[in-house]
């Protein structure tokens, strides 16, 4: 079935997948994926019923809690799945061919579940237009909106294009640097915060991309591998595209994640401290388990069910880097008054660790049910110059 020229699921398909559900027969996944959103939606109405007060654990010493930090996890897989997109049509045309609906679809749904979480963070949803009735255009915040709308108007272009066999290189190089442009804008909005040592830095955008590709390589390389698998296709032939793209990634965010420790151990502002007081979290976890660890793996096995392991493991502990990011910042507080601790810790509470498993399960609910439907079935792509 279509809609505006997409392919969407039929509707006997959808008929056939909740007959499933209902009888047992729909996977342990969909199932498992299904639970989670189910658990992680009555967290969200929890959140909007109660109050932040009573189910969330950040204060003013620490604002942004692992909401946000969610929120920019996915925001960098949406990103991160767009590069891959680009890469992939401009240097790997014929083995990326098969995954190409795929990945751009996932970068959509992804962008989608950035938001998801985010809302749960907004007190008041309904005042966002506000930012068009009072613009500001020296906030990052302000291009950020503008932006992500750019964005999300384009990634669904390119897809529409993909689906409808009108693949178009304009489209997919707009795609490209409108991507660039809004999550830099992304980076730049912690980087400019300059009461904030761990994020006043103009390194914060280029590390946001780095970042980004990295973890949308981890994301598309386990699409890639399930697909491979599920159609028997050649491993080898297919799957060395990500394989190498992955390396770059891990290459890049070794490079960005080091210069930007390095700076802040040798910066003399105040709160600066905060980076020696990370460093053995920075060094043990940040660079040998995040980066080095996920290499050797890579260099241990080539197959599918390998390269789904390894890029499992690089989501789950870029999902802890990037909290690690976002809270970090707050250890050492902005001012010093009787009975503040020296150094804030936190904590995120079950409400906030069920906004990640329903974002998480939202995603993985919308793949399936596209996925068992049919209509990322590879095609001949025509290119429209």
């Amino acid at each position: 079935m279509q809609l505006f020229g997409i392919l969407i699921p039929e509707k006997e398909q959808l008929v056939a997948a909740a007959g499933d559900i209902v009888k047992g027969k729909a996977g342990l996944t969909l199932y498992a994926s299904l639970f989670g959103l189910a658990v992680g939606l009555y967290a969200i109405a929890a959140i909007f019923i109660k109050g932040h007060a009573h189910t969330i654990n950040t204060s003013s010493l620490v604002p942004w809690g692992l909401q946000i930090s969610t929120y920019v996890y996915f925001a960098l897989l949406s990103t991160g799945c767009t590069f891959v997109n680009f890469f992939g049509h401009v240097f790997f045309e014929k083995q990326y061919r098969p995954f190409a609906s795929r990945i751009i679809f996932v970068g959509i749904i992804t962008a989608l579940a950035a938001f998801f979480s985010l809302t749960t963070e907004m007190g008041h949803i309904e005042r966002m237009y506000y930012f068009l009735l009072s613009p500001n255009p020296k906030s990052p915040m302000f291009w950020m909106g503008i932006w992500y709308t750019c964005y999300l108007i384009i990634i669904t272009w390119e897809y529409v294009n993909i689906q409808t066999n009108r693949h178009s290189n304009k489209v997919m190089w707009g795609a490209f640097f409108i991507a660039v442009f809004t999550h830099s804008t992304l980076g730049s909005l912690l980087g400019s915060v300059s009461s904030r040592v761990y994020y006043y830095s103009a390194l914060m955008p280029i590390y946001f991309l780095f970042i980004a590709f990295l973890t949308g390589c981890s994301l598309t390389t386990i699409i890639a591998a399930m697909t491979v698998k599920q159609k028997k296709l050649d491993e080898n032939y297919y799957l060395h595209p990500f394989v190498t793209l992955l390396k770059v990634g891990l290459g890049l965010a070794l490079l960005i994640t080091f210069w930007r420790m390095m700076i802040g151990l040798s910066a003399h502002l105040e709160g600066s401290e905060v980076f020696s007081l990370t460093l053995i979290n920075s060094v043990l976890f940040g660079i040998v388990v995040v980066i080095i660890i996920p290499y050797i793996l890579l260099k241990l096995g080539k197959s599918a069910n390998w390269l789904i392991f390894v890029g499992l493991f690089i989501m789950g502990t870029q999902l802890k880097a990037r909290n690690d990011l976002v809270v970090g910042a707050f250890k050492i507080p902005v001012f010093r008054v009787y009975d503040m601790p020296e150094v804030v810790h936190y904590t995120p509470s079950i409400y906030e660790n069920l906004v990640v498993v329903a974002s998480a399960s939202l995603v993985m609910v919308l793949y399936i049910i596209f996925e068992r439907s049919g209509v990322f079935e590879a095609r001949n792509i025509k290119e429209d110059h």
